[in-house]
């Protein structure tokens, strides 16, 4: 059974193997030949999946082994697609082990006359410590704090499948990728700021929230998506919907004007 040391000594293997494949440094990358760099981290992040549980999830919410966090952007948005992929499957699963871990923990009350959901403490316990870990600047903490806080969402929004316990790095590496695309949260830049912080915590777009904890939208692509791209699959369907009908409302407005020329021309 594998064992701390191990586990540890596995994921900073991978941390290193992805850095070198990001740089090229061992050989080059092709469908054919992927590099040996490339082939060390998806074959620790292999070996990773075989950790038992209660090791995955003590590691991962431990703040004793902070790379462990700060690595999810290293590996979800690594140019290599081998790596990404395999990090998608890695974290998913470890975000499944929590899930389950805070079920057990946390299990739904009978219907006795309580109104008010039991609390999980220790998770709760986590996440004030996760956001404890601060940038020095106040702006780009805050955007942290609000990216966490509607992160955590998830919990409550998905019935089944998965729910981050973690939802503090992911909310650092979507900061930290607006902040290189957009920087300091001022002058014009607000505005796309505050696009994205609204959207993320809209009560009535869960999937977005969903889609960035689960690494399915990047940071660096939620920073260039639109506004529309952002909206809620209702949203979206509404304005297809008008789209539509506009399209519509002006094809028929052109035939009306040719159907009005044609008989123009016939009574001359």
């Amino acid at each position: 059974m594998m064992q701390k040391q191990e586990f540890l000594e596995l994921f900073e293997a991978a941390i290193l193997a992805a850095k070198t494949a990001a740089r090229g440094g061992d050989g080059k990358n092709n469908k054919n030949s992927p590099s040996p760099a490339v082939s060390r981290c998806v074959d620790a992040m292999i070996r990773l999946r075989e950790a038992p549980e209660s090791l995955a999830c003590e590691l991962v919410i431990d703040r004793r082994y902070p790379q462990i966090g700060k690595s999810h952007g290293l590996f979800m948005e690594h140019k290599n697609p081998r790596i990404q992929s395999e990090a998608k499957v890695l974290y998913s699963l470890w975000l499944k082990y929590l899930y389950a871990t805070g079920k057990k923990q946390n299990p739904r009350p009978r219907d006795q006359g309580q109104s008010r959901p039991v609390v999980n403490k220790k998770k709760k316990l986590v996440e004030e410590e996760m956001i404890s870990t601060t940038t020095g600047d106040c702006n780009r903490d805050k955007v942290r704090e609000i990216l966490a806080k509607a992160l955590s969402k998830v919990a409550v929004e998905m019935k089944e499948g998965v729910v981050s316990c973690d939802s503090w790095s992911v909310a650092a590496s979507v900061e930290s990728a607006m902040f290189e695309r957009l920087g300091s949260f001022e002058g014009t830049q607000k505005a796309k700021y505050r696009s994205i912080l609204f959207n993320m915590g809209d009560s009535r777009n869960p999937d977005l929230r969903r889609k960035v904890l689960l690494g399915e939208i990047s940071g660096e692509r939620l920073v260039t998506m639109e506004k529309e791209e952002m909206a809620s699959n209702k949203i979206q369907m509404e304005i297809q919907n008008i789209k539509e009908r506009v399209r519509v409302r002006d094809e028929n407005r052109v035939k009306s004007m040719m159907t009005f020329q044609s008989d123009m021309m016939i009574m001359t």
